[in-house]
């Protein structure tokens, strides 16, 4: 074999061998999955709804005019379907939820992050800032400040 059919029979092997292990690297259990949330008068828009068991970072960016929360719920309730208060505000920790962690406060033009290891089940996304002004209350989650998520 030629020296320069040695080096060559090298760098494939080598590149072999690198493809092998970040191959690996992108498979391991491990690895942190990111979920870009946008906040808004009146949506919660993720860019995945469905990502692995594990560690989850949620990026979360206030594209509204007012301050907004950020609530992640596991729960087999559908998300229009949470328990409420009487002003229309998720009532934390009712029964047949779990509220996992929450970012508070998140103003206008704002991006936050959160990091939470998440098990296979399902989760309500949601903002429940409630506004009241004068005479009129207004809560975010009834007025549809909520996105599914799926963790598997």
């Amino acid at each position: 074999m030629s020296a320069r059919s040695k080096a060559l029979a090298l760098t494939f092997c080598i590149l072999a061998c690198a493809g092998a292990l970040a191959s690996v690297a992108c498979s391991d259990p491990d690895s942190i999955s990111v979920v870009n949330v946008t906040l808004r008068e009146f949506t919660v828009s993720v860019d995945q709804r469905v990502v692995p068991e594990g560690a989850v970072t949620f990026h979360v960016t206030n594209a509204g005019t007012v301050p907004h929360e950020f609530l992640v719920i596991q729960t087999d309730l559908a998300i229009d379907a949470l328990p409420t208060d009487s002003d229309g505000a998720y009532r934390e920790d009712a029964s047949g939820t779990d509220l996992l962690d929450e970012l508070e406060d998140i103003a206008p033009g704002q991006s936050r992050d959160l990091t939470i290891d998440l098990d296979d089940a399902r989760y309500a996304l949601i903002c429940n800032m409630v506004h009241r002004e004068g005479g009129t209350v207004s809560a975010h989650y009834s007025l549809g400040m909520r996105a599914a998520l799926e963790v598997n």
